[in-house]
């Protein structure tokens, strides 16, 4: 992967649906030649798949971390990689059984049901489940989303406000 390369995936993370001539009227290359290097990195892996981050006006997005008990962490992993709906993104971590989700519910009560869900089902093989909801984004490259001051704030009780 050389210069040309990297510039690639920087104004790619901006705006994926950049076209290969966009691409290379920046890069000083053909369209062509851009469309080719753009194979390239999808075909080694380096670009593993395109997004479209929609986030609706009434959206929260939380973040919710569990450390389970140390012979339930399979099945718990399962239970929210398949089960679970707004859940976008599902990390584990270097920190021994722990499991970080960020979950985009559609609303405080859809919030409200996804946290009685985890709990619901997972109560008995969790030591500890720690949830945040976003106050701003200021940077997302993957979502594209952009810093807008004072969208939102918490109302103190784990919800937010749309300001």
């Amino acid at each position: 992967m050389d210069e040309k390369d990297e510039q690639i995936l920087e104004l790619l993370k901006g705006n994926a649906r950049m076209s290969y001539q966009e691409l290379g009227d920046y890069l000083g290359i053909s369209r062509v030649a851009a469309k080719k290097r753009v194979d390239k990195l999808e075909r080694t892996g380096i670009i593993q798949g395109y997004n479209t981050y929609i986030r609706e006006p009434g959206d929260i997005i939380v973040l919710i971390d569990i450390i389970t008990k140390p012979d339930r962490f399979e099945d718990i992993l399962k239970y929210v990689s398949t089960r679970l709906a707004w859940v976008r993104q599902i990390y584990t971590t270097a920190k021994e059984n722990h499991i970080h989700m960020v979950a985009v519910p559609g609303s405080v009560r859809d919030y409200n049901y996804l946290m009685r869900m985890i709990i619901k089902r997972c109560e008995d093989n969790i030591e500890e489940i720690r949830c945040y909801t976003v106050k701003d984004i200021i940077k997302d490259v993957y979502g594209g989303v952009r810093y807008d001051q004072g969208t939102a704030v918490s109302d103190g009780d784990g919800g937010v406000q749309q300001v």
